[in-house]
Parts: structure tokens; C-alpha cells; sequence
């Protein structure tokens, strides 16, 4: 109980530092001179996108659609592109 004496007196003694009224920032939301913007209709499904199943494509073809630098040199001479394309 005696501990909990120097608490108390700390918390009254810096309530009493706290202002009494607000800033006007803080109130001014309330001002209902203030105009506000009505909300707006958005559908709940507004930018989703259909993902249709598809056939699994070529991987090396996919991995030079992603690749840094893509589309600057379309024939490099893989050893295994040439190998596909029956070279």
C-alpha cells in the first residue's frame, strides 16, 4: 500500500499539466461547417481479374519473357534451343 502512494501522487501531479481544452486542430472535424465528400458506389469485385486454366507453356520461353533484357537479342544460339529446334 505504501508503494503504491508515490504512483498515485506522480499521476496527479502530471494530470494536472494536461490542458484543459483542446486544440483547435483536433476539433475542427467537428465543425460542421467543414463540407465533406458524400461516399461513392465501388463494387466489391471492381479490378478482379478472371484467371482462366491454360496449357503449360515452354519454360525456356517464359524464363527469356522475364529475363533482364528480354527481347534484345531473340536468337543467342542456346545450346539447348538449338537442340529443339533440330540445329
Amino acid at each position: 500500500m505504501m508503494k503504491l502512494i508515490p504512483f498515485v501522487a506522480l499521476g496527479l501531479g502530471l494530470g494536472a499539466c494536461v490542458p484543459t481544452t483542446l486544440p483547435t486542430y483536433l476539433a475542427a472535424p467537428t465543425d460542421p461547417a467543414i463540407g465533406t465528400r458524400s461516399p461513392g458506389y465501388a463494387s466489391v469485385t471492381a479490378g478482379v481479374r478472371n484467371y482462366d486454366v491454360v496449357e503449360p507453356g515452354d519454360w525456356r520461353e517464359l524464363n527469356r519473357r522475364v529475363a533482364p533484357g528480354a527481347g534484345t537479342d531473340p536468337e543467342r544460339g542456346d545450346s539447348d534451343d538449338a537442340a529443339r529446334r533440330g540445329r
